[in-house]
């Protein structure tokens, strides 16, 4: 008997522009229950077992779901080098950066920041950084 995993909800785009190992591990468990995950597991070869166990603080189902996701990149032991959560928080920063670029035509200043928790200077660095780091066009 097969049951059918239910994934969470990700935005494919923004899964896209993750490294593999994290992108699976996103799909797997989400952004916000794979950060906290990550920030418990992240940055050491784990072992992902077949069946429930309370070592890794999973469900029954987000294991199933980690095991298919993660089924690339486990060796013969069913090993994983699982990223620190720091690369996700910093790729995740990145992204909001890059949205708030976007958005600053059509928003206020102080509306960004009540928006994305930030505060007004960091909006403004933020947008800065856009200005100090022209990107160039190689195409």
């Amino acid at each position: 008997m097969t049951t059918e995993l239910s994934f969470p909800n990700v935005d494919p785009e923004l899964v896209k522009t993750l490294p593999p190992v994290l992108r699976a591990v996103v799909r797997a468990l989400g952004f916000k229950r794979a950060k906290d995950w990550l920030a418990l597991h992240g940055g050491v070869n784990v072992i992902i077992p077949a069946y429930r166990s309370t070592t890794l603080g999973l469900e029954a189902d987000e294991l199933a779901r980690l095991r298919v996701t993660l089924a690339p990149h486990l060796d013969t032991a069913n090993r994983c080098w699982l990223p620190k959560v720091d690369k996700l928080a910093t790729i995740l920063a990145a992204m909001r950066n890059a949205q708030i670029r976007e958005e600053r035509p059509h928003t206020s200043i102080s509306k960004l920041a009540r928006s994305n928790g930030l505060s007004s200077r960091q909006i403004l660095n933020i947008i800065r950084e856009d200005d100090d780091n022209p990107q160039l066009d190689l195409f």
